[in-house]
């Protein structure tokens, strides 16, 4: 079992979106995905044809990944599921595994966890540091961040000559400080962070550029959480740090 996500928007018949496998997992991967949709059979397929980011080990010398290639399957836009046989492929065409997608809408999973929350806040049995935990709980948001973990490495696929870095707060503002490095050189040191972003170029010139965050201090509010956006011109992946104290986690540009 592997938790996967799909985002597309479809016109006159064509999709296009991302994918997102092993949300949260450290094989976690989005990918560009371009497909089908047959109104009149009522029936979706896509494949994914570019990878975005992984969390993956990543070989400088092969990029290539096994890619979701979905069947047609049958679907109605809107509906609240999805179920269809896959196969994965190398860019060759090669196949590389095979299986069966079983997705149910994100907003449908939200409103199960909006109830779950409210009945936690309601009940006497529970404790009050786990309804303060549960406060606030958004699962659309959640999805959508990137949450950069301790000693982990996100390679960043790019074709752009420089990359920008957009730095924030993107809650309640706690005093959160990062020092960042870019190849082992410092770019920002021990800067304290604001709402206001702190855009931050990096050229991109060798086939791999290395960004390093540091969590200076935690702040007030538990562990370092910095809104960190990575834009390329094409793409955004917007990421969030989870760090103690000291700790680093990094960034890894590679162009292809």
């Amino acid at each position: 079992m592997i938790k996967y996500r799909v985002e597309f928007d479809e016109s006159d018949g064509v999709i296009s979106g991302f994918s997102i496998s092993d949300l949260g997992g450290e094989h976690e991967t989005k990918s560009k995905i371009s497909g089908f949709y047959d109104e009149e059979k009522k029936e979706l397929s896509f494949k994914e044809v570019e990878i975005i980011y992984t969390k993956s080990p990543v070989s400088l010398d092969d990029f290539d990944f096994c890619n979701v290639h979905l069947e047609p399957s049958k679907f109605k836009l809107g509906s609240d599921k999805l179920m269809g046989n896959f196969k994965g492929k190398f860019s060759d065409g090669v196949e590389c595994v095979n299986g069966e997608l079983v997705m149910s809408s994100v907003e449908k999973i939200a409103k199960r966890v909006s109830k779950f929350s409210k009945k936690v806040q309601k009940s006497r049995k529970i404790e009050d540091s786990i309804k303060d935990r549960l406060k606030g709980v958004k699962v659309l948001d959640t999805l959508n961040l990137n949450v950069l973990k301790k000693d982990e490495v996100t390679s960043v696929f790019t074709k752009s000559k420089l990359m920008k870095f957009y730095i924030y707060d993107g809650g309640q503002i706690d005093n959160d400080e990062v020092t960042v490095l870019q190849d082992g050189k410092i770019i920002l040191l021990n800067y304290k962070i604001s709402e206001k972003k702190k855009l931050l170029e990096v050229p991109v010139a060798n086939k791999k550029t290395t960004i390093t965050i540091i969590a200076n201090s935690v702040g007030d509010i538990g562990t370092n959480t910095t809104v960190i956006e990575v834009v390329d011109g094409n793409n955004t992946i917007k990421t969030l740090t989870n760090l103690n104290k000291d700790e680093k986690t990094k960034i890894d540009i590679l162009k292809h």
